[in-house]
């Protein structure tokens, strides 16, 4: 089973029809009370509201990590993962060790939307199948 995280904002439904064309048993749930095989969370809201809906369950995805489940977090999915964020004032899960901070101004457009190549490094159980160069479409600030 494949769990979808909802913290309370976002429209998971295109999320989990995606999700749906790989692995037939997904399921969307506001807690984290079953036993999974993979874990998404999902990536709109802010910080602060998105932790206080989570951080009861960070045991749950401690065990996980240690587990070698797969988690995949999409933008603020991904940002809970590290310490902090410069977003907001609570503590993160701490899965990665880091602060996500705002990128400097550059000449680089964001939010940065479009077709690039994926490049993979290593291997990994998310990126299972998938050959290095691969496009994908990217949607990401």
């Amino acid at each position: 089973m494949i769990l979808i995280f909802d913290y309370g904002a976002g429209n998971l439904f295109s999320l989990k029809c995606a999700v749906e064309k790989f692995y037939p048993n997904v399921k969307v749930v506001n807690k984290l009370e079953e036993k999974f095989d993979g874990l998404i969370l999902p990536g709109v809201g802010n910080f602060d509201p998105a932790m206080r809906s989570i951080k009861k369950y960070k045991k749950v995805i401690d065990e996980a990590i240690r587990s070698d489940i797969p988690i995949l977090g999409i933008c603020l999915g991904m940002e809970m993962l590290f310490n902090k964020s410069q977003e907001g004032k609570l503590k993160g899960l701490s899965v990665l060790d880091g602060e996500v901070v705002m990128l400097p101004k550059s000449k680089v457009k964001i939010p940065h939307m479009g077709w690039n190549n994926l490049k993979i490094d290593k291997s990994s159980k998310l990126l299972k199948g998938l050959k290095d160069n691969s496009w994908f479409y990217f949607v990401h600030s």
